[in-house]
Parts: structure tokens; C-alpha cells; sequence
């Protein structure tokens, strides 16, 4: 039997995590050789902060008996296999060891690649709100994932906010690609989110969590779910189009037939997102397994998205260096 702690951590939730620092290095990658030993790090604090936000969220859910009266044997704190108190612990001190661990992050960035002293305090600002944001989604009297505000949270720190500031941190001011790369990311992100507040929909709607699920209803949040993934996938592969074109023009070359190739190699994700809606399209809420099981398709689904513009970005740029 898995180790709780492990349950309760959602590692099928990490590709989301990891998508965000190879987007982001893809990006830097565009305009100068990415510091390794930065992405390291940042790939130790993404993965943290989604464990975090997943401890979190159990803990919030359990405290307000969310999770109880939808009878969630799958969650750990209502299945009785971790205490509260032992949750509570081990929240305060991983949030202790990610801003620790941000605050060494940026101050290895300060000393060794001189980095700007207002863009090193404005990530650290950053840093705080991105633990808060992970500990508030549904920890709290006003927890805003009960008020379907969970959506923005994770347009933004699971997607404008790390591609941009993995860029700030490469010592980059992030161009349109930055952000037209970081909110499609963000929109993609919450798709995955939108797939697991559809599938809680009933039970959520009966205790109280207003999620944007709740709100909308069956039939428009299945429309809401085609409109993230279409703009999802139009601005992840944008910000790659956009540096093309510019990187083209710059060298007064014809780029229609290059940017052709490029969607060819970038629409095998969009196939598979476009299959996975129409399987979720014949999925109603409460289907546990079939949602879940979107949930991981999806998610892995956009790593995939996340690791062409990765490996695509280094061949172009080796042709230019």
C-alpha cells in the first residue's frame, strides 16, 4: 500500500509543476544559454510548492468537512490515515523550507550572476504570495477556492509567474513571448483544475465549495474547458511562432513554410488535448475514475506540450548560435 504522505502529495499533479521550468527554459533559451544550476533549483521549489498546494488543499478540505461528507476515502486526513495536527506540522514547515530554500535561490543569483537588487526583492515578494496563494486556496475562513477564484490563482502561479520569472532570474526582461508562453501555460493549468472541480461538482455544490464548476453548471463548464484548452495551446505554441517570426525577419527570410513545420510538430499535443475533451464531453461529474484518468492525460499531456518547446528551441537556436 502507498505511503500516505506520498498519496496525499498528488504526484500525478508534478507534471504541471515541471511544465512551467521547461517552458520557462525554453524560453531563456531563446535569448541566451539557461543557468542550469538556477533551473535545478527552481525545478526543487515548483515541485514543492504543488506538494504544498496538495497538502493544503486536503487539510483545508478536511478542517471545513468537505471531504467528509462527500465520504473521501481517497483523501488522507478523512480517511483517518494522517491526523490534522500532523498535516498542520508538516504545512508549516515546508513552507518554512521553500522560502528558505527561495530566499538561497535568489541570493545564488544575486552573488553569481548578478542579478538586479529590485528584480531579486520583487521575486521574493512573489515568492511569498506563490506559498500563501498554495496554503489559502482552501485553508482559511475566506479560503478563495471556495469562492471559484481558483482558477485566476492558477493562470497565474502556474503559469504567468513562474514563465516570467524564470526569465527575470536568467537576468531576461521577458519579452511577448514570456507572456503570451505564460498564460497559455496558465490556461492549460487550469483545465487540469477545471477536469477535477467538474468531477467534485455535485459534492461541492452540497458542501458549499463554490468552485467556478459549482458556478457555471454541467453544460458551461464543458464549454469553459474548450475555450482553455484552445487558447491554452494557441498561446504556448504563440510564444514559440512569435520568437520564429522575429528571428526569421531579423535574417530577411521567407518564414510561411517554417512556420508550417513548426505547428506540424506541435499538433500532435493539440490531437491528443482535443481527444481528451471530447472523452470528457461523455464523462459526468462524479465519474472518479474516468475523470481521474483525464486528469493525468491532461497533465501529462501538457509536459509533452512544454518538452517540444524545449527540445524545438535548442534546434533552432543551435542553427543561429
Amino acid at each position: 500500500m502507498m505511503n500516505p504522505w506520498i498519496q496525499s502529495a498528488r504526484l500525478r499533479t508534478l507534471p504541471l509543476a515541471l511544465s512551467s521550468v521547461f517552458l520557462g527554459t525554453s524560453l531563456v533559451n531563446f535569448y541566451k544559454t539557461p543557468h542550469w544550476d538556477l533551473v535545478g533549483l527552481v525545478v526543487l521549489i515548483s515541485i514543492g510548492l504543488q506538494i504544498l498546494s496538495n497538502y493544503a488543499n486536503d487539510y483545508g478540505d478536511f478542517v471545513k468537512g468537505t471531504d467528509t461528507k462527500a465520504v473521501r476515502n481517497d483523501r488522507m486526513l478523512s480517511a483517518n490515515k494522517i491526523t490534522p495536527e500532523s498535516m498542520k506540522k508538516v504545512l508549516i514547515g515546508l513552507s518554512g523550507f521553500l522560502f528558505g530554500l527561495g530566499v538561497f535561490t535568489l541570493m545564488y543569483a544575486y552573488r553569481k550572476y548578478d542579478i538586479n537588487t529590485e528584480v531579486l526583492f520583487s521575486l521574493l515578494l512573489v515568492g511569498v504570495l506563490a506559498i500563501a496563494a498554495a496554503i489559502f486556496y482552501t485553508v482559511g475562513k475566506k479560503a478563495y477556492g471556495y469562492s471559484g477564484l481558483g482558477d485566476l490563482s492558477v493562470i497565474l502561479f502556474f503559469g504567468i509567474v513562474p514563465i516570467v520569472g524564470i526569465g527575470l532570474l536568467m537576468g531576461l526582461q521577458p519579452s511577448t513571448s514570456f507572456w503570451l508562453g505564460g498564460l497559455g501555460l496558465g490556461l492549460l493549468s487550469s483545465a487540469v483544475l477545471n477536469i477535477n472541480n467538474y468531477r467534485d461538482l455535485v459534492t461541492d455544490k452540497k458542501s458549499g465549495k463554490r468552485t467556478l464548476a459549482v458556478k457555471l453548471g454541467v453544460k458551461k463548464t464543458l464549454q469553459y474547458q474548450r475555450f482553455l484548452l484552445i487558447l491554452g495551446f494557441i498561446g504556448v505554441f504563440g510564444s514559440f511562432a512569435f520568437y520564429l517570426n522575429v528571428l526569421l525577419s531579423l535574417n530577411n527570410s521567407t518564414y510561411y513554410i517554417e512556420m508550417f513545420l513548426l505547428f506540424g510538430v506541435f499538433s500532435p499535443s493539440a490531437v491528443f488535448l482535443s481527444r481528451y475533451y471530447s472523452e470528457m464531453r461523455e464523462l459526468k461529474p462524479g465519474d472518479r475514475e474516468g475523470l481521474n484518468l483525464q486528469l493525468k492525460r491532461v497533465s501529462m499531456t501538457v509536459l509533452l506540450l512544454c518538452l517540444v518547446h524545449l527540445a524545438l528551441s535548442f534546434y533552432v537556436t543551435s542553427m543561429f548560435r
